[in-house]
Order: C-alpha cells, then sequence, then structure tokens
C-alpha cells in the first residue's frame, strides 16, 4: 500500500511543484489579458438625466434617451442618444444656454462634449447657432465647428463654413471661404 501511495503522490507533487514555477511568457499575456478585461466596464442608462455641479451650483442638466459609458485604461467616455436636450446655466443658476441635438459624447475627463446630428445653441438676445456638428470644451467654454453653420442675431443672419466662440454666443467668429468674418 505504502508503495501504490508513494507512485500516486509523486506526479502530484512533481504537477504541483511545475504549477508553482515562473509562467511563460505566453501565459503572462494571457493574465495581463484577464486583468485588463476586468477593468473594462460599460454602463448602460435609459431616460438619461444627468446633472454637474461644480462648487456647489448646477453648471448643466441634460436629458437623453438613452447612454452608454464606457470605461478602460484608454477611454472614459458616454455615448448618448437623443433627442439630447443640455441646459447651460449662469454663475447665479439661471439657465443662459439651450442645446439640442440627434446625439451626443460626452468626456468627463476632458471636460467635453461633442455634440452630433441638428445641433442647435439657443442663447439670450435671440441668438441661435445651427450645425450639424459642435464641439463644446465646458473648462474653457469654448465651442467651435469646422462645418457649415447658420448663425442668427435677431434680425439678422449669417451662413459659414466655420465657427468659435463661447457657449453664451456672445464672443464668436465665424470663417467664410477660408477667410475669417468677426461679426460684433
Amino acid at each position: 500500500m505504502k508503495c501504490s501511495l508513494r507512485i500516486f503522490l509523486f506526479p502530484f507533487i512533481l504537477i504541483l511543484g511545475s504549477a508553482c514555477g515562473e509562467l511563460t511568457e505566453f501565459e503572462n499575456q494571457q493574465v495581463q489579458e484577464a486583468l485588463s478585461d476586468s477593468l473594462f466596464t460599460t454602463t448602460e442608462s435609459w431616460d438619461v438625466n444627468m446633472e454637474i455641479l461644480e462648487e456647489g451650483h448646477l453648471k448643466l442638466r441634460l436629458k437623453g434617451s438613452y447612454a452608454a459609458s464606457i470605461k478602460n485604461e484608454q477611454r472614459n467616455l458616454t455615448r448618448i442618444s437623443g433627442p439630447v436636450y443640455i441646459e447651460i446655466f449662469d454663475k447665479e443658476g439661471n439657465p443662459e444656454t439651450i442645446v439640442d441635438a440627434d446625439s451626443a459624447v460626452h468626456r468627463p475627463e476632458l471636460m467635453e462634449f461633442e455634440l452630433f446630428g441638428n445641433v442647435e445653441v439657443r442663447a439670450k438676445e435671440g441668438k441661435i447657432l445651427r450645425s450639424d456638428y459642435l464641439k463644446w470644451e465646458r473648462e474653457r467654454d469654448r465651442v467651435s465647428t469646422p462645418e457649415f453653420v447658420i448663425f442668427i442675431s435677431p434680425p439678422d443672419s449669417i451662413a459659414a463654413n466655420g465657427f468659435f466662440g463661447n457657449s453664451d454666443l456672445t464672443n464668436y467668429t465665424l470663417n467664410e471661404g477660408g477667410g475669417r468674418a468677426v461679426i460684433d
């Protein structure tokens, strides 16, 4: 009995001992891939209502029909399906600008939004900006697009290829046919 037990235990100890040794390069790669997959998260939400506060004050309110957030080592973003509605507030908490779009991408680490399809920005004094694409850098309060825009500042309106300005449409530059026209 002792001999058969030794014969049985010897291969088991050999297998156990080899398992505790160093991993091959392939095995290390497999472990790294499994660990990086565990750091990848995706979250889905329907009937999205998001509010962003800064220093205790409401900065913006966003509504959308669906959102998918993706986060891993390389990226952190939320894709929002529309209609997308964004309300931007001034320092006193009053609505300053309203934005509508078909969809949006929010990158929280960069504090930026990209808006796609039928983008319309409505600001005080009846100013309206329309485009199919708009990028909003919140921290710098900068909106821009290289694409075709229609800008309405009653009683005038102008069409241009490209726009650069702030979110309340008080300071802006419109690009026209390779030149720049600054409208006061």
